[in-house]
Parts: C-alpha cells; sequence; structure tokens
C-alpha cells in the first residue's frame, strides 16, 4: 500500500489556472473520492496524479517519493477510465494478460495472475468472450481487474459508473468498494455524483474552481459542511438565516435563535463568528411535519412529491420555502397548512463564505 502526498499542486492551461495550489494526503489503503461540478479540477488533479497532464507547479509524491516528474508507467499505478478502454479485439483473458505481457512476466506468472483477478471480479466463465458480448458491468468489472492484474501500488478511477444505468451503478458501488477493501489498495476515485462519493469512501474532496473546498469523512461533508456552497452540493441544504436571541458559549455552541413569531431555536453547535444573525443548514430529513399550530414553525404544502421510500414536501414558510422528507404514511396534501420541528441537535451553522466575521 502507497501513500499520496500532494503539495500547493498547480496545474496551467495557456494562462488559465485548473488548480490553485492544492494539498492533500491520501493514506495507505484508504479510499478518497474527488467530487464536484464539471470544470472542477476533479478529472485534473487525477490526469496529475496518473502523469497523463504535466505539473505546472508544486509535488506528487508516492510515499514521500516526488513522482511529479515520472512518466505514467513509472509511477505503479492501475487506471479505470469511464469508457472502460477495453481491446475489442481481444478476449477478457487476452485484455488483463495485456499489461503482464508488457512487464516480461513469464507466462505461468501470467496465467496465474489473470486466473486468480477473473475470479476476483467473478468473470471466470467468461474468459475466451470478447468484450461485445459481455454487458456493461461486466465490461466495467474486466476494466477493473486489468487495473488491478499488474498489483500497482495506487488505484485510479475516472468516473467509472457514468455509462451504466441506475440499477447497475448501484450494484457496482457496491463490488468496487468491497473490491477496494479486499485488496487494500489506495484508491482515488473522481465523480460528480454524491451519492456515489457518499457511500464509497472513506473521505470526501469537495472540489469547487480549482481548490479543495472540504477534505472530511461522508458524514462530516453531509452534517458539517465547511461552507454553504458545500451544504448545497452535497445533499438538499435549507438555510434559514435566523436572529440571535442569547448566546451562551460561542466555542461549545450555545445560541437562541428566534423562528418567526418569536419561537426560540437552541443551536448547540460552536459558532464563534456569529453577530446578530446567523445562517444555519438544515437538512431535510432533519425536520418533521406535525399538526398546523403545534411546530415551531408554521407553513403550507406549496408541492408534495411521492419519490418511492419517502415524500418530498415543499413548505412555504416565513422563512422561505423548506424542503422537508416526510413518510409515505402521512395524510399530508398540497395546500395543507402544517407544522414544522426543527431537530435542534442535528443544525450546522453556515460560516461566512468569504471568511471574514461579521
Amino acid at each position: 500500500m502507497t501513500e499520496v502526498s500532494l503539495r500547493a499542486l498547480q496545474k496551467l492551461y495557456g494562462k488559465t489556472l485548473a488548480l490553485k495550489g492544492i494539498s492533500l494526503d491520501v493514506a495507505h489503503g484508504e479510499f478518497v473520492s474527488l467530487l464536484g461540478p464539471s470544470g472542477c479540477g476533479k478529472s485534473t488533479t487525477l490526469k496529475c496524479i496518473a502523469g497523463f497532464e504535466e505539473v505546472s507547479d508544486g509535488r506528487i509524491c508516492f510515499d514521500n517519493k516526488d513522482i511529479s516528474r515520472k512518466l505514467p508507467e513509472d509511477r505503479d499505478i492501475g487506471m479505470v477510465f469511464q469508457s472502460y478502454a477495453l481491446f475489442p479485439h481481444m478476449t477478457v483473458a487476452q485484455n488483463l494478460a495485456f499489461g503482464l505481457e508488457m512487464r516480461r512476466l513469464s507466462k505461468s506468472v501470467i496465467a496465474e495472475r489473470v486466473a486468480k483477478a477473473m475470479e476476483m471480479v467473478q468473470l471466470t466463465p467468461y474468459a475466451d468472450r470478447f468484450p461485445k458480448a459481455l454487458s456493461g458491468g461486466q465490461q466495467q468489472r474486466v476494466a477493473l481487474a486489468r487495473a488491478l492484474v499488474i498489483e500497482p501500488a495506487i488505484l485510479l478511477l475516472d468516473e467509472p459508473l457514468a455509462n451504466l444505468d441506475a440499477k447497475l451503478r448501484n450494484e457496482m458501488r457496491g463490488f468496487i468498494r468491497d473490491l477496494q477493501k479486499r485488496v487494500g489498495i489506495t484508491t482515488i476515485y473522481v465523480t460528480h455524483d454524491q451519492d456515489e462519493a457518499m457511500t464509497m469512501s472513506d473521505r470526501v474532496v469537495v472540489m469547487f474552481d480549482g481548490e479543495i473546498a472540504q477534505a472530511a469523512t461522508p458524514e462530516e461533508v453531509y452534517d458539517r459542511p465547511a461552507s454553504e456552497r458545500v451544504a448545497r452540493f452535497v445533499g438538499n441544504a435549507n438555510i434559514l438565516e435566523l436572529p440571535v436571541m442569547a448566546v451562551r458559549d460561542r466555542a461549545a455552541g450555545g445560541f437562541d435563535l428566534t423562528l418567526p413569531g418569536g419561537t426560540p431555536l437552541h443551536l448547540a453547535a460552536p459558532a464563534p463568528w456569529a453577530n446578530g444573525a446567523l445562517r444555519v443548514m438544515a437538512r431535510p430529513e432533519q425536520i418533521s411535519l406535525t399538526d398546523p399550530g403545534f411546530g415551531q414553525l408554521g407553513g403550507r404544502v406549496a408541492k408534495r412529491y411521492f419519490s418511492g421510500g419517502h415524500v418530498e414536501y415543499t413548505i412555504d414558510t416565513d422563512c422561505g420555502p423548506l424542503l422537508v422528507l416526510g413518510p409515505t404514511t402521512q395524510a399530508v396534501h398540497e395546500g395543507d397548512a402544517v407544522g414544522l420541528t426543527f431537530d435542534a441537535s442535528r443544525l450546522w451553522p453556515m460560516a461566512p463564505e468569504s471568511g471574514a466575521k461579521p
């Protein structure tokens, strides 16, 4: 297993700075996802690590050894692309053997490793098939096996599930994660899909505009986002700006906020920058619907969407429209007056986007 370190990494395309001095450490055997919108720099970061893009400034280190100027073939990486990039004229077994043959390994070692890799991805019965005779999921597994059969120090995956349908994507998420855990290989995964990043990763690195906005566990990114932009990108977020009625302990967390109508709402999370008013995040599942007049905030159902395991409501309130998730058994309809109750223990304060304290 190998540790990856990025130190003040920059990448210029002409006069455009695609990566603005990012720094990141990926531990031995860790699964880290680079998550962000198109053009944020996540694929550029991966290509720089792989050696497909030349670094403009900064360093890339594997186990504290600077490999920034090494050729891709000298970096000991396995790469899985969005398009799979399988050789169409080669069978599954031949695709897997190709990289080993380039390394001039003996035929017996090649045969042993190929057999082991096919068994690992459950494709042994398909050894003699060509890629066109395989399903999308099977092709994806061949691409994974081909990357792993050379026993690389690092596995890099660039949006590998983008071309699969929703059901197969869900299946492959679990397959890739389980396989990575069994092999124990250091893995960096690029995706724009929040669900993929949250369900598969040890850590999620959220990127915007060539910079890292937050690098943390999926739980921390979701429940304690570093900024309002992160909060809105990772899942749905209700942002409420509420007056501070009383301050008990800024550092430890102790704020009494005021909802419209004067109802108090206690915030337990620390917010040392609070001054007069505070913007707080409430995820849709952290708000419960109650009968009108019984909640902390009143509202009216503007929209109702059935989403399988739950119902999504848009509630018009004096704080603006709020998104709320409710059970399918709750008899609430468009136009109904409702009360809203907040899970105050999970409310999270939003730091000012500029970083300046008000």
